[in-house]
């Protein structure tokens, strides 16, 4: 089906655990222009960067990483060009100034941008001030011209807190797993679509 995901701007994926939401997002950042860009806040980068080849069916691009877990697992390695640690998920300040690095070392690049789940920061962060970290890195990747994705499992959150996310976004994609164990997904935002099958 096609998906409302435009050059520039922002896209809000939702879907419990199962539901092919990951599987989702790496499909379109590799479908997006340019080099992948991921702030990852459950896994440390290499194990994000295996999961992109695997669910991408072995796209060679190497994502640009904003790694939140390393340095919470007591390791300390020094920034990169491609991989960046932030101090921990709890950390909002720590992951901002990471993706500003990324934002200022490669302004003049096309990226698409790809928060891998919000749920892990709503763990230690209240609503409010996960939002407004959000609403920021939404605003500077598409002032930058970059694409950005966002997931979160709706199932872990009240659905208040879910849906304050909403009108950050320019399209939302729920996905689902059925009883048979089929992965669907529908439009939500902004012309809500059936389920289909992908």
């Amino acid at each position: 089906m096609d998906l409302p995901v435009c050059d520039g701007e922002a896209t809000f994926i939702t879907g419990p655990t199962l539901s092919g939401r990951r599987r989702l997002l790496h499909r379109t950042l590799r479908e997006s222009p340019g080099q992948p860009a991921m702030v990852a806040t459950r896994e440390p980068a290499d194990s994000v960067r295996s999961r992109y080849r695997r669910l991408t069916e072995g796209d060679e691009s190497d994502p640009v990483v904003v790694d939140c877990i390393t340095n919470s697992l007591g390791r300390s390695p020094d920034d990169t060009t491609s991989t960046k640690y932030a101090q921990s998920p709890e950390n909002l300040t720590s992951i901002g100034m990471k993706f500003a690095d990324v934002l200022e070392e490669r302004r003049t690049d096309q990226l698409s941008v790809g928060l891998t789940n919000l749920s892990p920061l709503l763990v230690y962060t209240s609503p409010s001030d996960v939002f407004q970290f959000v609403n920021i890195l939404v605003q500077k990747s598409i002032g930058t011209g970059w694409s950005v994705f966002v997931t979160i499992d709706p199932t872990v959150h009240d659905a208040s807190t879910v849906q304050q996310f909403v009108p950050l976004f320019d399209a939302v994609i729920e996905t689902r797993r059925t009883d048979d164990g089929d992965q669907e997904l529908r439009v939500r935002k902004p012309e809500q679509t059936d389920w289909e099958a992908f």
